[in-house]
């Protein structure tokens, strides 16, 4: 009977993990737009408050918040997409460069007699056109799709509004939700769980900014063109766990290996970005962003797998705090709460108490055999 229970329980979860799985995939264009509302919107809680504090009705309060965080989001745009425009224009040095760099190559690999190894490098630029060419209805596909779903960056706003508008409702209904529990209760995990969010994406946020700065001054002394535009990449890749930075950090060295005569340029910007991401990830994240969502390497390297899968770059970014989201959830009821724990780390002295009672555990099996 217990057995039979179990797989029931058992089924049922994965049959309602599936259908979640399902209908993130399948509405994610109704979905994404409300998840990237609700991030902000617990982002912008405190600014709010703060308005409301000076006695400034809420709907005013809100209306200066998103007019305000809309500005500053439209100068970074514009930023990025002059910067875009101005990177686009050397295609061409690029391309003269790549046939400067063949032309004093090929010499050694025909010494070597690698010379199929000197064919491909001759090909690799007529390679490239034929497949831009054969590629080109995709791209203007898939830039079509783009703008299209840029439609959807409309909505946002709205959404944002109710959020910020509604945000004590949100709070009485999860506390009618769980109604078993004590409403002061909920209440307080609640608020505590939208401080969490609010710490993460705020350090975040400041990390990349950090990054950003380092890396611009980093590129400028060492004569990088566009030096704004590969310190804003590198700062936004960072956003996205593992992959993001190692792409930010490949991108300038090839460039500058492309577009400079010595080699010590991309050695340069190889090391210095090597300082800088050492500084990040051993006192910047750490100090700044910290443990905030406090989930397990496992469980961030599953939502970030997970995110790109179901919502790509989008769900790359916001997965791991959904996660954390999930995690708080699961702690609330005894029968999920070892779910949570599975997904969070524990503090490292709780870690070595635990080991500490396995091993007096199997010491005291060896004594009885």
């Amino acid at each position: 009977m217990n057995s039979n229970t179990t797989l029931s329980k058992l089924a049922n979860f994965s049959i309602f993990i599936t259908a979640i799985i399902l209908l993130l995939i399948y509405a994610q264009n109704i979905l994404i737009p409300i998840v990237i509302a609700a991030f902000f919107a617990m982002l912008m809680v405190p600014m709010v408050s703060w308005l409301e504090r000076k006695r400034i009705n809420r709907i005013i309060s809100i209306s200066m918040a998103i007019i305000l965080s809309i500005l500053i989001m439209g100068g970074v745009i514009s930023i990025i997409f002059s910067q875009v425009s101005s990177f686009s224009n050397d295609f061409a040095q690029i391309q003269e460069r790549f046939d400067v760099l063949q032309e004093q190559v090929n010499p050694y690999l025909q010494k070597l007699g690698n010379y199929g190894l000197v064919l491909e490098l001759e090909s690799i630029e007529q390679k490239a056109i034929e497949w831009a060419g054969k590629n080109l209805n995709v791209f203007t596909n898939a830039l079509s799709s783009t703008l299209s779903s840029l439609s959807l960056l409309v909505l946002i706003p709205v959404y944002l509004f109710m959020f910020l508008l509604y945000r004590d409702h949100f709070v009485v209904v999860t506390c009618k939700i769980f109604k078993e529990y004590e409403p002061g209760h909920v209440a307080s995990v609640v608020s505590d769980l939208r401080r969490v969010i609010q710490d993460y994406l705020s350090g975040v946020i400041k990390v990349m900014c950090i990054l950003i700065v380092l890396n611009f001054i980093a590129f400028t002394a060492l004569g990088l063109k566009h030096a704004l535009f590969f310190a804003m990449l590198g700062g936004f890749l960072n956003i996205i766990p593992y992959i993001g930075p190692w792409v930010g950090s490949v991108i300038p060295v090839v460039y500058a290996l492309l577009t400079k005569d010595s080699l010590l340029y991309p050695l340069g910007i190889f090391l210095s970005i090597w300082i800088i991401q050492t500084i990040e990830n051993n006192y910047l994240t750490p100090k700044i962003v910290g443990s905030n969502v406090n989930l397990n390497p496992i469980a961030s390297f599953i939502a970030l797998i997970l995110g790109g899968f179901i919502w790509g770059v989008v769900g790359m970014i916001v997965f791991i705090p959904v996660f954390a989201i999930l995690k708080k959830v699961l702690e609330l009821s005894p029968d999920t709460e070892v779910y949570g724990y599975l997904l969070g780390e524990e503090p490292k002295e709780e870690t070595k108490k635990n080991l500490e009672k396995i091993d007096n555990f199997f010491r005291r099996i060896k004594r009885k055999k």
